[in-house]
């Protein structure tokens, strides 16, 4: 059993750049803030008639939009470290001609078996 420090938690999954995150969890990270955006948008679309809704969802959806880029980009970085490579890697995301090669890449390359310089195992934070 893992010490209590050391467990996983949705602070350290979507906010922290140490330790790894395998495949299922990386999907689920991204596919999370697809849906909180998506609702958003579909809020401000509903609403926008009303002065005092639309402004409401408008932060929320600036809000939600400034969270949802920091946390792929540390779900991102966690990933790269999963397969083996360095965090640096993660500004390839924001090449435009590239960045939908390397959301798949991160989608679908396995983790690196056993311990790596980033952590024993997938889906735990880092020592």
């Amino acid at each position: 059993m893992q010490s209590p420090a050391r467990r996983p938690t949705v602070s350290w999954l979507l906010f922290s750049p140490s330790g790894r995150a395998g495949r299922q969890v990386f999907i689920l990270g991204w596919l999370f803030w697809v849906m909180i955006n998506s609702y958003t948008i579909a809020s401000l679309a509903l609403h926008q008639e009303d002065a005092e809704l639309f402004r409401f969802f408008s932060f929320l959806f600036f809000t939600g939009l400034a969270a949802s880029l920091v946390s792929t980009i540390m779900l991102s970085i966690k990933r790269l470290h999963d397969m083996g490579f360095p965090g640096i890697l993660v500004f390839v995301l924001f090449v435009p001609a590239v960045s939908f090669i390397m959301l798949f890449v991160l989608c679908l390359w396995p983790s690196r078996p056993g311990t790596n310089p980033y952590g024993p195992a997938p889906d735990w934070p880092q020592t």
